[in-house]
């Protein structure tokens, strides 16, 4: 999935982006390009990663196996 939004303002480290839909998000500048500016147009890119999605639901398991083990 891609988005696209522009940024609006960058205060305190954070960068209001404006997104193609008007909703608002803030994102911390150290997660954008180094030369990010007001009125700058971003793309934005969203993935499953599929191997932290099996990682990580291997780690619930045996967590919760474990929380079994103690009861």
């Amino acid at each position: 999935m891609r988005i696209h939004g522009i940024v609006d303002k960058i205060e305190d480290d954070v960068a209001l982006v404006i997104l193609d839909d008007d909703r608002k998000i803030n994102i911390p500048i150290k997660y954008l390009p180094s030369n990010i500016a007001e009125e700058d147009v971003i793309d934005i890119s969203l993935d499953i990663d599929k191997e932290k999605t099996i990682e990580s639901a291997r780690k619930l398991k045996k967590m919760m196996e474990e929380s079994r083990e103690e009861d």
